[in-house]
Formats: C-alpha cells, structure tokens, sequence
C-alpha cells in the first residue's frame, strides 16, 4: 500500500513532458456498483476507516519528502483488501504555500475524477501499473510573490540563459534581468536588457493576458509598455511564451506517462488562478523510485 501512494505522490509532484490525449478519458466501471451493499458495509468498519487514516498519514509524509508546504489528504477507500490490492474510491490532496523542485505555489489541489480507481505495485519488479484509466482535476493559485520566487530559481534561469546564447552568438542583446508584476489584472513581465553594440542598457515592460488554447496556456495579447518602445508582440508571441514563467510553473504536474490539460486561466484580484486534468491511460507502466 505504501508503494501505491508514494507513486501517486511522485506523480503530482514531478515534471516531464507529457503525452496521450485527454478527450479519450473515460472513467472505469466501478464494479463495486453491483454489490454497492457489501462494500457500503466495509466502508464503516473501523478496520477500513483505520486503513484510510493510515494511508493519509503515509501519502502524507511521503509528499512532504518532496515538496514543502501545508498538506492535507483525504483518501477513500471501498475496503481493507481493496485499498491494499491499489483499488481505492477518491483521493484528494490540498497542499497551500507548496514549494517543490523550486516551484512556488500559493494553492495546489488534486482530486481523482473518478469513483473507482485501480494501480497495481509490483515490488520485486520495482513498477507501477495503471489497471485503469487514471485522472485528476489539479486547481492552483499563483501569486506575485511564488512568481518571482519561481523566476529566481536555477531551473528558471536556464531558459534566461538559453535565450541569451542566441543574443550572444550575434551580439545583439543579453537579458541581464526580469521579474513579474500582477497588476490591474495584468502580468507584467518585466526584462532588463543589455545592447552591446550600442552599450547601453534598458528595461522594456511586457503587458499580457493569459489564455488557453487546445489545452495549453499561453499569455496573450501581448504589448511592450515603455514610452520608448511601443509595438505588438503577436508576431513574435513564441519567444514571449518561450519565457512564460507560468507554463514552467505548471511543468511541476507533469510526467513523463501524464497528461496535463490546462482548462481555465484567469487573472483575478491579482493572483493567477489555473485549472485542468492530469490523465494516465490504462495499462502504462511506470519505474518506481527508491
């Protein structure tokens, strides 16, 4: 059982890219339908509600290895031996001030879509068995400060550095420094850069939107605010989004046997609020770690 969860913790809190196609997502029979009666009873046993608490508490403690922040873990289950077979009936993790792989988030909530669920742990063979098309509905919250505190970080930096190789190559500019603001509703993505022909230095001040598109997020409507330039970025969105802090952010909910699908993405009162799935399709397998 403990294998099972630390699986389900890894897979919330780690980033790759990911594949498959959300829109095939159908939720499994629940077999426990046709003898609802039989499992009703094992639900209230203080056996199973012991396991249930058991297993939170675990789940719990793992997640913790992984990430900071405030947890709570509330997970379901139909019985004693399901719950220890990997079949369990909802699983929902709430964490507030998350930090994890440098990330910073102010909310992170995961809730399984579905009311029967199936993951088999082989632990000789070190593998992890999707039974069961898996999903999750994941809701986050992002403030200024997780912003800038997620732009600092190395991982961030990379792609600042990527960015600057191609300045470098031609001598053209070099970003020397960029933060964010939320403002009026607004992201403002905020950019020192440097020109060396011309060996001189400015900050140019990039206003956008957020919006979501086929699932992915992008910022939109994107427009350099200085006095000494004005121009629309659309043409050149791809370099703008290249830096979008905010779909690194997301990168965090990522695995590389997951799908991640971005359905809403708001700026209200100044916080960033994004919801969407996280999708793994029946029979994938995937290597635990140690």
């Amino acid at each position: 059982m403990k294998k099972l969860l630390v699986t389900l913790g890894i897979l919330a809190l780690t980033s790759i890219s990911a594949q498959a196609n959300c829109d095939d997502f159908v939720c499994p029979v629940n077999p426990h339908l046709s003898n609802g009666f039989i499992r009703g009873l094992g639900s209230v046993t203080g056996t199973n509600l012991l396991a249930e608490k058991t297993a939170q508490s675990i789940l719990k403690n793992q997640i913790k290895k992984e990430a900071q922040g405030d947890f709570d873990i509330k997970l379901k289950s139909f019985s004693l031996s399901d719950l220890k077979a990997g079949r369990f009936k909802s699983l929902e993790i709430t964490g507030k001030n998350v930090i994890a792989e440098d990330i910073h988030l102010s909310m992170l909530k995961l809730k399984t879509l579905c009311d029967y669920n199936y993951i088999v742990v082989d632990e000789k063979k070190k593998t992890t068995t999707f039974k069961e098309d898996f999903g999750m509905a994941f809701a986050t919250t992002i403030t200024e400060e997780d912003l800038n505190n997620t732009m600092r970080a190395n991982g961030y930096q990379n792609l600042i550095n990527e960015i600057n190789s191609m300045g470098k190559s031609i001598k053209l500019f070099k970003i020397t420094t960029s933060h964010a603001k939320l403002r009026n509703n607004q992201l403002l993505y905020i950019v020192q850069v440097s020109f060396p022909l011309l060996n001189t230095k400015q900050k140019i001040v990039i206003s956008s939107d957020v919006s979501v598109n086929n699932g992915k997020l992008y910022l939109s409507h994107t427009k350099i605010l200085n006095d000494y330039f004005k121009a629309d970025l659309s043409k050149i969105s791809y370099l703008v989004n290249y830096l979008n802090p905010l779909n690194f952010t997301l990168g965090i909910l990522e695995n590389k046997d997951a799908t991640l699908t971005v359905r809403e993405a708001a700026i209200k009162n100044n916080k960033i609020d994004i919801d969407g799935t996280i999708i793994v399709l029946k029979d994938v397998v995937t290597e635990n770690k140690e």
